[in-house]
């Protein structure tokens, strides 16, 4: 029997108590082709990030990896800028503040303040092609939070603080020009 998507209704119909050992093999193999991503395995297990190299699945300004949902944001927060999260929400990340001792994430879209239902990219890929003609040449260099714009990252260090928050990635095979990065917050280390 082929593998069928279902509603969330219906998995939840499929999975009831299951006092008499009902869920047959079938479906919970529904069950998997229902919630797992296509793309990878692993669809937001921060044991299995995102593979590192080429991407070609990934549409413009989209993050794949482990994604916080219905995340409150406090003020607005455009694509790809790092945030922090407060006791009350997610703001933007200012690299002049005490970056390396906060929860950073990458909004996943544009959110406007008091949007509750943000998502929040704690780690994996961050792909922009507006980022491209920055980042062309730049495979492998750190991407750090600097100072200016909060939440801003650049590949190049700024006198005062810096965080490295990532790396530079591959678009493609033999493409210099990427427009994708690395985010994994936990380097937390600082620069001068």
């Amino acid at each position: 029997m082929a593998d069928t998507q279902r509603t969330r209704a219906a998995l939840l119909a499929l999975m009831a108590d299951n006092t008499t050992g009902q869920i047959s093999a079938q479906d919970f193999r529904d069950f998997m082709v229902t919630v797992m991503d296509a793309d990878f395995a692993y669809v937001g297990d921060f044991w299995t990030e995102p593979r590192s190299g080429p991407q070609s699945t990934m549409s413009d300004k989209t993050v794949k990896g482990w994604v916080e949902y219905s995340q409150l944001m406090l003020s607005d927060c455009s694509f790809g800028r790092v945030c922090y999260l407060t006791p009350s929400g997610w703001a933007p990340a200012s690299a002049l503040g005490s970056t390396a001792n906060q929860l950073l994430a990458v909004a996943a879209d544009s959110y406007a303040a008091a949007y509750s239902q943000a998502q929040m990219l704690r780690r994996g890929l961050v792909y922009d092609s507006a980022l491209s003609a920055r980042l062309s040449g730049f495979i492998g260099r750190y991407m750090v939070l600097v100072s200016g714009l909060p939440g801003s990252v650049s590949v190049t260090f700024n006198t005062g603080s810096n965080r490295i928050v990532g790396i530079v990635e591959l678009s493609a095979w033999s493409d210099v020009t990427s427009g994708k990065w690395r985010f994994d917050p936990s380097w937390a280390v600082a620069g001068a």
